[in-house]
């Protein structure tokens, strides 16, 4: 475990402002995306957009969202820019009905989806053996990654991974997001909209069967997860869920060189649930930094890269290579 170099002005330490600023404020090109479908074994699919170099072997860093994330989301593209102009390639991954376009089945995607994430990366593996394969996490994403590393060991196909702002304990992070406090209230209430949209929209196809009146009373991401999450995805219940998905118990099986970038005041979870040193396996580095909030990690001092972040997953992959 070390103490990452993140610093910011004191009047940016607010882990709110840092979490809000960048993810609505923040102005970023739009990459120029070129959109790929994925046919899943299960009969759904799932939209990668590419930009960056498109030649044979030029090193793929796969970028994977957060919770009612996509690749327009302004830190995927952020990256997403970055990597491209440093000449390698960045497939930015739309999971399952987050990339505009409603997913065909009932169930969707979720923190602990690693088979969609093992389809993804053995197609890309397959299709160019030589080329070295890197990914990146944010939040829900950041799970599924380190869930995903867990399971696959040595066969992971992956050079290295970075996993930022994670809820390691699902369970936890659902009671931090879920409690009554103004600011929480806020930060949820953007993310039920979304989910429960979805999931109204399914109940008009025909694809989910339940009341709509059900579905718009929810509150609160338990209830989400309780009500449609588990039983959708084959989960008993809203904490089998968060038991079977989390990834904190298993990161000592982690084999690939991974960096974990976190805050300790990320508003999205409890410093209680950030793991121990002991806890990781020897390939796994987690950076901490007293100020950052969730995804944020700005530095309005900086002209030319106000977001830390980016910086810190570009030098830590070129590190790698």
């Amino acid at each position: 475990m070390s103490t990452m170099p993140f610093k910011t002005a004191w009047w940016f330490r607010n882990p709110h402002f840092q979490t809000i600023w960048p993810a609505l404020f923040r102005t970023t090109p739009q990459p120029a995306y070129q959109r790929e479908r994925i046919e899943l074994c299960d009969g759904d699919f799932i939209d990668i957009d590419w930009c960056g170099n498109d030649q044979l072997n030029a090193p793929v860093v796969i970028l994977l969202h957060g919770l009612e994330g996509s690749s327009d989301s302004q830190y995927i593209r952020g990256l997403a820019s970055l990597i491209a102009s440093q000449g390698w390639s960045a497939a930015a991954i739309n999971f399952r009905g987050c990339s505009g376009v409603s997913n065909r089945l009932a169930k969707s995607y979720h923190s602990g989806a690693t088979s969609d994430l093992n389809e993804i990366v053995e197609t890309l593996s397959a299709r160019q053996p030589q080329t070295a394969l890197h990914a990146v996490g944010f939040s829900l994403g950041g799970n599924l990654l380190l869930k995903w590393c867990t399971e696959k060991g040595q066969t992971c196909h992956l050079k290295s991974a970075i996993a930022v702002s994670v809820p390691y304990d699902l369970s936890l992070a659902s009671k931090t997001l879920d409690r009554n406090k103004v600011i929480n209230r806020l930060y949820r209430g953007r993310l039920l909209r979304s989910l429960k949209q979805k999931a109204l929209h399914k109940v008009s196809q025909g694809l989910i069967d339940q009341d709509k009146s059900d579905i718009q009373s929810i509150r609160s991401l338990a209830e989400f997860d309780q009500q449609l999450t588990a039983p959708l995805h084959g989960f008993d219940s809203a904490n089998d869920y968060y038991c079977k998905s989390s990834c904190l118990p298993h990161l000592h099986k982690i084999t690939i060189p991974t960096l974990l970038i976190h805050a300790f005041d990320d508003p999205f979870m409890e410093s209680s649930g950030i793991p121990q040193a002991t806890e990781l396996s020897e390939s796994t580095q987690l950076e901490l930094s007293s100020h950052g909030g969730h995804v944020g990690f700005y530095q309005p001092a900086l002209k030319k890269h106000n977001y830390w972040l980016e910086t810190r997953i570009s030098d830590f992959f070129n590190a790698t290579v």
